[in-house]
């Protein structure tokens, strides 16, 4: 493991590299081997042996935070795998107990990515506010400069490195529930015409965020989901929510299309089989709106209770803060407010065609 330290002045404070069954240095009597401050060892660890990242952590308590506890660090990451479910775990709460440090971690391979626990870690670290991502080119060109003894040679990169960068980079975002930014500006656009991306025109397909927060307040779950082996995003997304056992929880979906009408029947099955279940639909865009079978299947969703929305600039901030990047602000293309604008008329004549703008205002009164 390649690792970089940044203080808040932006002068590199140390570089170095950690392996794995490494041990700390002897004599240190703040060593319990099992213990540190902030991050709590299992002692099912090895006496004296330790992944490398859990020693990068003993080191820089010991020789960093502890000599200049206030300072703020910026720390980078080159591994040749993704932390273990244990060390992500742990390093998830050394960052929770120590909020002056950011960490960006750059893997080469994910480890055991496959696995429930893995994946569940992987996100807990990120939620604590590391940043993850494959390493790509740049990534492998940068750590060879800084970690290598390459006696001035530069990198040259092994064949398939873009393949299979793409690959852990589409595993590592369906893993963190994340959406590439090239895939929520073509999804998500509201413009009657899609752009194409790097001269390529790509088809817009359905793709369904959500997040369920609970009683108390705080965030429970949060994903999103796409149409996948012949089932809408819809219908995978309700399988989800009967699988689990949910009561007064508010649910909302940020979704690129509305519903159509089988979709939008089952959703309202849904909704009425479980009253004390608060769910909101936004949606970029209108799906075969001037149908009257899609405008009923629409109908459906609100008179089951159903807030069905149009996004506008607060709704696609809230979905690339929790779905994209929560680095970077959200660059609204040109037209968006004009575009939402515009499909809220549709909705909105549509709701009165079929006689439910006063049950849409009953709902927004109750302030569902």
């Amino acid at each position: 493991m390649a690792q970089e330290v940044t203080c808040t002045s932006g002068v590199s404070q140390s570089q170095g590299l950690y392996t794995g069954n490494a041990t700390p240095a002897p004599g240190d009597q703040s060593w319990d081997g099992t213990s540190l401050p902030g991050m709590p060892l299992s002692r099912s660890v090895d006496q004296g042996t330790l992944h490398a990242e859990l020693c990068f952590l003993y080191w820089f308590h010991n020789q960093r935070l502890e000599m200049s506890p206030g300072e703020k660090y910026k720390i980078t990451w080159y591994v040749s795998w993704s932390p273990c479910s244990d060390c992500a775990e742990k390093v998830a709460t050394f960052l929770a107990a120590h909020r002056n440090l950011s960490l960006a971690i750059f893997s080469s391979r994910l480890y055991y990515f496959w696995k429930p626990d893995y994946r569940e870690n992987l996100r807990r670290l990120t939620q604590e506010g590391a940043q993850m991502a494959a390493m790509s080119f740049l990534e492998f060109k940068k750590c060879w400069s800084e970690f290598v003894y390459n006696d001035n040679q530069l990198f040259r990169p092994w064949k398939k490195l873009t393949r299979n960068f793409s690959f852990q980079d589409e595993k590592l975002q369906e893993i963190l529930r994340l959406l590439t930014e090239e895939v929520f500006y073509v999804q998500f656009g509201n413009s009657q015409k899609v752009k194409p991306v790097q001269h390529r025109y790509c088809r817009r397909k359905t793709y369904l965020c959500y997040w369920l927060e609970g009683p108390s307040g705080p965030r429970v779950l949060s994903g999103y989901l796409q149409n996948k082996k012949g089932k809408h995003a819809e219908i995978l997304f309700i399988d989800e929510l009967r699988a689990m056992e949910l009561h007064q929880v508010r649910i909302t979906c940020y979704i690129t299309w509305s519903p159509c009408p089988e979709c939008a029947q089952e959703l309202a099955v849904f909704k009425r089989d479980r009253p004390d279940v608060v769910l909101r639909l936004y949606t970029s865009r209108l799906y075969f709106h001037w149908m009257r079978q899609y405008q009923k299947g629409l109908c459906s969703l609100w008179r089951s209770g159903i807030q069905l929305e149009v996004m506008d600039l607060p709704q696609f901030s809230d979905c690339w803060t929790n779905f994209v990047n929560s680095q970077n602000p959200f660059r609204p293309w040109d037209g968006l407010r004009k575009n939402s604008a515009r499909i809220q008329r549709r909705l909105r004549r549509i709701k009165e065609s079929w006689g439910l703008q006063g049950l849409t205002n009953d709902f927004e009164n109750l302030q569902l």
